[in-house]
């Protein structure tokens, strides 16, 4: 009868089985934290590449399109003057700083950008029947079911029901009947990289004011 009231103790075997239990929750939840984890810092990772692609743009953007004083090959970001000055801009890892000259913050300085100027050419836009390439570095075709529109970037607007025709890279991207007259203008790319080698570039089209 002493051992009426005594309470049976958990054996080693299942205090060991316990453990292991409790070791596979504690690894799985940790996983699934580390990996909610890498997967914010790469979404930001992104984000800072795109923010420094898009002030570089906006700066380069904000410049008139001929030089104002005519002389064309101004040296130094402070002394550019307009949108073909940037070509060939570049700046390094660790280098980075905006318009104003301040450096940006250290997330930042993993990041190096590129700025290219060009006569818009490649990628561009054809009107069948006029034998006239539109420059211009994107076109993007909706749904047949929607009429088979056709949005132009620079352009600002649809051109509804048109027939497209989609033709090899290499001779000029995408053709439009009955577009019209070509645009002139040019083709400014930021390209950002960081130091593994993933890059992110940023095209606008910037059309040739009227004479």
């Amino acid at each position: 009868m002493r051992n009426a009231g005594r309470h049976r103790g958990l054996t080693l075997v299942e205090c060991l089985l316990a453990s292991v239990v409790m070791a596979v929750a504690v690894i799985a939840v940790t996983q699934a934290v580390v990996a909610g984890q890498m997967q914010t810092a790469d979404a930001l990772h992104r984000v800072r590449a795109l923010e420094l692609a898009e002030a570089l743009m906006d700066e380069v953007l904000r410049l008139p399109y001929t030089d104002p004083d005519g002389t064309g090959g101004e040296v130094g970001r402070a002394n550019f003057d307009d949108l073909a000055d940037f070509n060939g801009f570049s700046e390094a890892a660790t280098t980075l700083a905006d318009a104003a000259g301040t450096a940006y913050a250290s997330p930042f300085q993993v990041f190096s950008r590129s700025v290219t100027v060009v006569s818009a050419g490649g990628g561009r836009i054809r009107a069948v029947g006029s034998g006239n390439p539109l420059p211009g570095p994107k076109a993007t075709a909706a749904p047949a079911s929607r009429g088979s529109r056709i949005s132009v970037t620079g352009v600002g607007k649809l051109l509804p029901r048109l027939p497209v025709t989609v033709v090899p890279a290499g001779g000029g991207g995408i053709s439009v009947t009955g577009f019209g007259d070509p645009l002139a203008g040019l083709t400014v790319t930021v390209t950002v990289q960081d130091t593994a080698g993933a890059t992110w570039a940023l095209t606008r089209f910037r059309a040739q004011p009227p004479a």
